[in-house]
């Protein structure tokens, strides 16, 4: 991708770091660091919330990886909501992590499970090889390596990945009115912080 794309701006770059909420840091600490080898790099305490100020006491915690990118948590006692961290189907939201060969994915497997975290896979998605478990916070983890078609295919797939989207816009647009709205099929122009959904779909 270059400038042309973002008018002229340099592409974005990296992640530099993911973040969600987790039920307890110190347990959180325990899966990504003892378990991931992941270590904890940044654990900051604050007692107002960013932007707003308001009154609240939360730990932001930073697990990093080997590439300087970073995993992050919120630790907020005083908020938390247990149905929060009710297991995440792997649609709605889920981490993959990447590894080199097929012995380091077993290996990880073995550890995985060694430490009583259920672990499945691995499964072949083509393109990539991985292997499933949750974290403690009820968040999908994969950790995945490339299959040898991996170039191919990507490559293969970039050069009608537009064609396919118009495809299957058309084909899924009327269910995805019915259950959302019209409206909330276009975000163009909205201030999506705001914008009320189910008055969208109701129409009013």
């Amino acid at each position: 991708m270059n400038g042309s794309a973002t008018g002229g701006l340099r592409p974005l770059k990296h992640i530099h770091h993911m973040a969600f909420r987790c039920r307890d840091a110190e347990q959180t600490r325990w899966f990504y660091e003892d378990i991931l080898g992941l270590p904890l790099t940044l654990a900051m305490v604050f007692d107002k919330e960013p932007g707003s100020g308001r009154p609240v006491d939360y730990m932001h915690l930073f697990f990093q990886m080997e590439d300087g990118n970073f995993i992050a948590f919120f630790d907020a006692p005083d908020d938390v909501d247990e149905s929060l961290f009710r297991p995440k189907h792997g649609f709605d939201l889920h981490l993959a992590f990447e590894v080199d060969t097929v012995e380091e994915l077993k290996a990880w497997r073995k550890r995985i499970n060694q430490a009583g975290r259920p672990c499945f896979g691995p499964i072949d998605h083509e393109l990539l090889h991985s292997i499933y478990m949750y974290d403690p916070n009820g968040i999908q983890v994969e950790i995945t390596i490339r299959d040898k078609s991996y170039d191919e295919f990507v490559a293969h797939d970039r050069a009608q990945a537009h064609e396919v989207l118009r495809a299957w816009t058309e084909k899924t647009r009327a269910r995805k009115e019915a259950a959302c709205g019209a409206d909330a099929l276009d975000m163009r122009g909205i201030d999506t912080s705001k914008a009320d959904f189910s008055k969208m779909k109701a129409g009013s």
